[in-house]
């Protein structure tokens, strides 16, 4: 017992001195303290200082220069097709038939009637009625001489008692009769000579009818074969052959449509027109109905604007309704990759901007408040700079027309990585072109980056926003 209790005594000795060489190690270690992290690395680009040309910008849609609806005008059955759907087809190409047999029938029947017709004015062209009544009148009128010779004789034999008084009576009614006799005749010529110029006015007149009879089945026979009155592409058939068509209305059998070259048609807000009109008389801007006013297009799957045409129509005055203005501009569509129906950007010149400030168009965000722009300023730290843009440029920059110097660096890269308020080790890129786009998405209106925004106080009032970017007839369109 006693050296069991000697053990226990050892053994409790020795844990107390381990115990105080450990609290004396533990004592003599240094404390933990907080490292900050490194701070984040961002690609930073003063602005671009260049003359500028500023575009006014429009979402518009496409449409053919003409459409043409291919009608059946006759009534028949359809017997041809002579088109492959959905082919270009040139001005007179035939492309459906329509039974023409019983058309070809009325055009015999008018021709023969008009053979008739004709036949009957050489009749009363030939006619001798004149002639014929003239000699039946100086017959008659010879036969009157004669009765009045014969009269006077048969008194002269009465006064000399060697005639009666019955042959002086028979005398004098023979000669009234040749008298009414002539007075007939008389009449029968004027009639004659009436009735010769009627009737060749009357068959002059059948002739024409005839002829219009004529004409008209031939128009109708022609009507059977349907062609295309301009140059387009046609498409699908309406109608399958055997079909009848023409019966109570002009069946629609096809339709033909031109796009080289194509319209566009945009709609631009009043406040637009009103300063473009202004610039006009101002002398700053040119007038399209008088000089050439370009105009530039691209296709959703487009980068820039490719495509350059020329406006050629504006609506006289602004719809009520919308506040807009309706314009048209024209464009070479050789190849046709332009298509009918498509929803297109296009961009107007608007204004001459000396000395412009330029920002890639990657290091621009947005949220409710607007547009922004991270500025790495004093002591490397981080600003979120509203800004009110401007047209974009072909070569990626984005016009600022307020909210940024010149000696600003702006980030162009890793804007995820600047927050407002937050130290950023920055990497200067040249202005003109800035540093190579990562691989990383601008932050979003209320994403993180935009949790530690400003206070709203300190954000410019919406006032100051450009007009043109509020505009309800643009899409997307630029301040400028």
């Amino acid at each position: 017992m006693k050296q069991r209790s000697r053990l226990a005594r050892a053994r409790r000795a020795f844990l107390a001195a381990g115990l105080v060489s450990v609290g004396m190690v533990v004592g003599c270690t240094p404390a933990n303290t907080y490292v900050p992290p490194p701070a984040p690395e961002v690609t930073v680009s003063p602005p671009v200082r260049r003359d500028v040309v500023t575009y006014a910008e429009y979402t518009g849609t496409t449409r053919p220069t003409a459409t043409v609806d291919l009608r059946a005008r006759v009534k028949g059955f359809l017997k041809e097709i002579k088109f492959q759907e959905g082919v270009e087809v040139k001005a007179g190409d035939v492309l459906f038939v329509i039974d023409e047999e019983p058309f070809q029938v009325k055009v015999d029947e008018a021709e023969a009637r008009l053979e008739e017709a004709e036949a009957a004015l050489k009749k009363a062209e030939q006619s001798k009625a004149r002639e014929i009544a003239a000699a039946q009148l100086a017959l008659n009128q010879a036969m009157l001489l004669l009765a009045q010779v014969e009269e006077r004789r048969d008194r002269n034999l009465l006064q000399r008692n060697a005639g009666s008084r019955e042959d002086v009576d028979r005398a004098e009614a023979a000669r009234k009769r040749s008298e009414a006799q002539v007075e007939s005749d008389k009449a029968a010529l004027e009639q004659a000579r009436a009735d010769f110029d009627v009737n060749i006015l009357s068959a002059k007149a059948s002739v024409e009818n005839a002829r219009a009879t004529l004409k008209e089945a031939e128009i109708n026979l022609g009507y059977c074969r349907i062609s295309s009155p301009i140059d387009g592409r046609i498409t699908r058939r309406y109608v399958d052959i055997g079909n009848l068509v023409g019966d109570t209305d002009a069946t629609v059998l096809a339709t033909v449509i031109q796009f080289d070259p194509i319209y566009v048609y945009m709609n631009v807000s009043e406040v637009d027109v009103l300063g473009f009109r202004e610039r006009v008389r101002k002398g700053e801007r040119v007038d399209f109905r008088q000089e050439t006013l370009p105009i530039d297009m691209a296709m959703p799957t487009e980068a820039g604007f490719p495509h350059r045409g020329k406006i050629d129509y504006a609506d006289p005055g602004a719809d009520a309704g919308t506040g807009t203005v309706q314009a048209r501009a024209v464009f070479e569509n050789k190849n046709q990759a332009i298509l009918p129906g498509l929803f297109v950007k296009v961009r107007v010149p608007d204004t001459d901007v000396p000395g412009g400030l330029l920002v890639p168009e990657r290091a621009l965000a947005a949220d409710q408040v607007g547009r922004y722009v991270m500025v790495v300023g004093k002591d490397d730290v981080v600003e979120q700079r509203p800004v009110t843009v401007g047209s974009a440029t072909d070569d990626g920059l984005r016009l600022i027309e307020s909210g940024l110097s010149s000696g600003d660096l702006v980030v162009v890269n890793g804007l995820q990585r600047a927050r407002p308020g937050a130290k950023v080790k920055p990497v200067t890129a040249p202005a003109e072109t800035g540093a190579p786009a990562e691989a990383e998405a601008p932050p979003k209106a209320g994403a993180p980056a935009e949790a530690e925004a400003p206070p709203k106080a300190e954000a410019p009032p919406k006032a100051e926003a450009s007009p043109k970017a509020e505009s309800p007839a643009k899409a997307g369109a630029p301040a400028g």
